[in-house]
């Protein structure tokens, strides 16, 4: 019997395999903690390297807020320019025609001209971007989707 049972027994095992399954068992329960702790470095790391891009995009937002400002101010003080150096050239013009025909009302009617001309420009690109107001683009996809939703024909525009 005693023959029987040392059969049904594994073979005890040499101190080198004893040694090399405890060194594979300890590998196996190390992996999860070292994906643990790489993990974890990951993480922190990822957290300072977003902490630091929000800070940069709220000082650029800062610098960008500040230009802005200063764009502003130029553009304020521009248009009296602007306007004023039109009015001259436009005087200029007038002066021009004055003293080529020594009419007073050629000359004045020279400087409403030129003025006239600029009004109907701006009224023309006035109405030509008021035209352009109101989604036509969003709408016209919009219809598009509810006729495909309704199961009928699209449109094409």
């Amino acid at each position: 019997m005693s023959d029987a049972s040392a059969a049904q027994q594994p073979p005890p095992q040499e101190p080198d395999e004893q040694s090399a399954a405890d060194s594979t068992q300890s590998q196996h329960e190390a992996l999860p903690q070292e994906l643990l702790e790489q993990l974890t470095a990951w993480f922190q790391h990822s957290l300072a390297a977003g902490g630091e891009l929000a800070n940069l995009f709220r000082l650029e937002l800062q610098l960008t807020l500040g230009d802005a400002r200063r764009l502003v101010l130029v553009t304020l003080a521009l248009v009296p320019m602007l306007l004023l150096a039109w009015m001259s050239l436009s005087v200029l013009a007038g002066w021009l025609v004055y003293e080529s025909t020594t009419s007073v009302a050629g000359g004045l009617a020279t400087i409403a001209v030129m003025q006239l001309i600029v009004v109907a420009a701006l009224l023309w690109l006035g109405l030509r971007y008021r035209r352009q107001l109101g989604f036509r683009r969003t709408k016209a996809h919009a219809r598009r989707l509810l006729q495909g939703v309704q199961g009928e024909p699209p449109t094409t525009n």
